[in-house]
């Protein structure tokens, strides 16, 4: 090709764009003369074009009274229909200060019919905008109580969840049936399998918030305009206010959208944040979970961290004044952010296997020039370009409200949608997890450190040895028969079971819980006392360990001590002691605690009988000279602070030992955090990566446990050591997961060989 032949062919191409132009523009004023054409007393033409000729001439016929309702943050939209008529539209707001409740917001509605002389006992019905509802395809549904119960639990806090609320309350007020809709809700669900998809196989996308309502509407006014059923439209639609979203739509439904959170900017939150940055500050530990929470799903990121506003439209305004240096860069810094944020959404909508027909842009910004011209330079026009300024949410649920009267039947039920799309997920969550090619499982190396719990299933499993039997005291507990379960899948089989309890209750639970009381892998040993029972089963050799069910800690740990006692291993330099393994978000490498559990407050000979049993526990697990950080409050010691003075002394007594790494006193802070030793000049031995913490007391050790796990987000794995086999010991408020990884610490460590013999 000459040069000639390419410029002819640009040339071509630019023609082609500029038709497309023309046609957007086309588009663009016929879309906005039915939204934007009707007045108080007269027909909505939008409203029309929504409910279809069949539903209008019966809705001109029956004249129904329409009360629709969408609430915002800080006011109700309202309007009410008499037919298709629209008789008045306002927005109705809470007074300055005023508590928000739905109470309140039902009375100011009150009010504000009566000052247009209209009543409840006048309304053939009531449509309201849905809130954070359970996951739906797209359609009208009848309001029920279902709805309200669950918009009590929504996942985020949101105006639209007041919606359904208010309409039962309002329903109440009146002596007659009247229908109650919501078309279109907030969580609506329709995508693709191939859309679920993420980079992570304990990841899928499940639907997401956003502006299903105004969007399916304006893709059903596109329709009418062309002609042509909203079926065999291919469009992609942003709805660009106070919230952005955008979705495309594709054989009837919305196969894929960009999320309102996360990836798609709005006012009040923060758009797509580099994942890589917030996981190193995260690391850091200078961006807290509750910070992400706010900027990703609450109201603290976004424009408002940004610009100090949430009022978009106003600061696209503000771009347009004088502004000094550097206000006006970062200004237009921030202009820039959401334009792209807005243009790469869009952009991703265009992939697919076919052209789309057009791209729509509503809300108000797609209404401001300056917003509007920036963000359709960064678009290729492969596609006409549709601008259709604020919204027709309210025609839409007065649309589904009049449907639903004109054909009940077509009206969706609420819980039966809810079942059936709870069960095609969960059968695209099975399809999505099942194996393609199967990875042969890695033998564990027992020179390899265990960094995680992950590593430490693999290692506790028998690698083709017979399986261990656990004996579980007091099974009659749902947290001990999971963890049970679990390590009986057959993914994670790691040993046998005796079940010892209440037969009648064990064998209740089991059921319930789906634990199969098999005869192979898990039986049930009827007993009332099960610490004594286990005990024999121990001595006997039939059981390898035991494992604390819904027994009392004390009594399986004192039956656990005569039972050495008995053998000859108790006394001398034996002490029972718990090691803790946790897995803490952000953190590379396991981290270990002892004694955080068996003794109140050791001496210092006592804690050096601990540090053996632990550092001999890292050992089990890989780590040949594991870091131990002595824990006390301050790292030099002082008369005035004992633990600072023992810690020192133990530090010292240990420092030549070849097979542990030792530094103390040391504070949690330094014993754990990098950053925090360089910031406090710290020359130890220890800069902040810590593999075991001895700790002071019981104490200590359990306000470090809570720590770790209840504000930490941390997994752990536990066991009584410094027997000749471990115990596992767990707290009643320990998840499955961390029972299930306290079972493989216990194996790990009994597979490694006992862990002491008789002195």
């Amino acid at each position: 090709m000459n040069w000639t032949q390419y410029s002819e062919s640009l040339e071509g191409v630019r023609r082609g764009t500029e038709a497309l132009e023309r046609l957007g523009r086309v588009l663009s004023g016929q879309l906005a003369e039915l939204v934007e054409s009707c007045h108080e007393g007269e027909e909505d033409r939008a409203l029309v074009a929504l409910c279809g000729e069949a539903v209008a001439k019966v809705a001109r016929r029956t004249g129904w009274s329409s009360l629709v309702i969408n609430p915002g943050s800080t006011s109700t939209k309202v309007a009410v229909y008499s037919g298709l008529n629209l008789v008045a539209r306002d927005e109705v707001y809470l007074e300055p200060g005023e508590s928000d409740s739905v109470e309140r917001r039902c009375e100011h509605l009150l009010g504000w019919l009566g000052g247009l002389r209209l009543s409840l006992g006048e309304l053939s019905g009531i449509a309201v905008r849905g809130g954070f509802m359970a996951p739906l395809p797209c359609g009208t549904y009848g309001v029920c109580e279902q709805m309200r119960i669950d918009l009590e639990t929504a996942p985020y806090r949101h105006a639209a969840n007041l919606g359904v609320p208010m309409a039962l309350s309002l329903a109440r007020r009146i002596d007659h049936d009247i229908v109650l809709t919501t078309t279109d809700p907030l969580t609506c669900d329709e995508l693709s399998l191939a859309r679920r998809v993420t980079g992570s196989p304990r990841l899928m996308v499940k639907g997401s918030a956003a502006h299903y309502l105004n969007m399916r509407a304006l893709v059903r006014l596109l329709g009418h305009s062309l002609s042509k059923a909203p079926e065999e439209l291919h469009v992609a639609v942003c709805h660009m206010g106070g919230d952005m979203s955008a979705g495309r739509w594709c054989e009837g439904r919305f196969a894929q959208v960009v999320k309102v959170f996360g990836h798609m900017p709005s006012a009040e939150r923060s758009g797509g944040l580099p994942l890589d940055e917030v996981l190193r500050l995260a690391e850091q530990r200078q961006y807290t979970f509750e910070e992400m929470r706010g900027d990703v799903l609450g109201n603290k990121g976004g424009l408002l961290a940004l610009a100090g506003t949430t009022d978009f439209r106003a600061f696209v305004e503000l771009m347009s004044g004088p502004l000094e240096e550097p206000r006006r860069r970062k200004a237009e810094a921030i202009l820039e952010f959401f334009v792209n944020q807005a243009a790469a959404a869009i952009l991703e909508l265009f992939v697919s296997d076919a052209p789309l027909d057009a791209v729509v842009l509503s809300g108000g910004l797609a209404a401001n020039e300056v917003f509007f011209k920036r963000l359709s330079a960064k678009l290729p026009l492969i596609a006409p370009l549709v601008r259709v300024p604020g919204s027709v949410e309210a025609q839409a649920l007065c649309a589904g409200l009049i449907k639903a009267c004109a054909d009940p039947l077509g009206r969706k039920s609420y819980a039966q949608t809810k079942a059936s799309q709870q069960g095609q997920l969960q059968r695209d969550v099975q399809i999505l997890a099942t194996p393609l090619i199967e990875r042969k499982t890695p033998r564990w190396d027992p020179k390899a450190p265990i960094t995680s719990l992950d590593e430490l299933l693999v290692a506790a499993r028998p690698h083709g040895a017979a399986l261990p039997t656990i004996a579980v005291c007091g099974a009659d507990n749902e947290e001990a028969l999971l963890a049970a379960r679990l390590a009986c899948a057959s993914e994670n089989r790691l040993a046998r079971f005796v079940l010892i309890g209440p037969y009648a209750k064990v064998s209740q639970l089991a059921w319930e819980l789906d634990v199969p009381i098999d005869e192979e892998n898990t039986f049930i040993l009827d007993s009332t006392t099960p610490v004594a029972q286990g005990i024999e089963l121990l001595d006997a050799g039939i059981a390898d360990i035991l494992m604390k069910g819904g027994v009392m800690t004390a009594d399986i740990l004192g039956g656990y001590f005569q039972y050495l006692k008995a053998r000859g291993l108790s006394g001398g330099r034996t002490k029972l002691g718990h090691i803790g393994l946790f897995e803490i978000p952000g953190r590379s490498k396991l981290v270990a605690v002892s004694d955080a559990a068996i003794n109140p407050a050791p001496d210092v000979e006592t804690r050096l009988c601990l540090l053996d049993n632990a550092v001999s526990a890292m050992h089990k697990l890989g780590i040949a000279r594991p870091k131990v950080a002595v824990i006390s409050s301050i790292e030099k010691p002082t008369p005035k602070v004992i633990s600072s003075v023992e810690g020192r002394e133990i530090a010292e007594r240990c420092k030549d030992r070849e097979d542990m790494i030792i530094d103390g006193p040391l504070s949690v802070d330094l014993a754990l955090s990098p950053e925090c030793a360089h910031e406090k000049g710290y020359r130890g031995r220890i800069q902040g990566d810590a593999d075991l913490l001895l700790v002071p007391t019981l104490d200590v050790g359990n306000a470090i446990y809570k720590a770790f796990t209840v504000t930490g987000g941390a997994t752990i794995a536990g066991a009584v050591i410094g027997g000749n086999r471990p115990l596992v010991l767990t707290s009643r408020g320990d998840s499955a997961r961390s029972k299930l990884s306290s079972i493989a610490l216990a194996l790990v460590l009994a597979q490694a060989g006992e862990e002491r013999k008789p002195s």
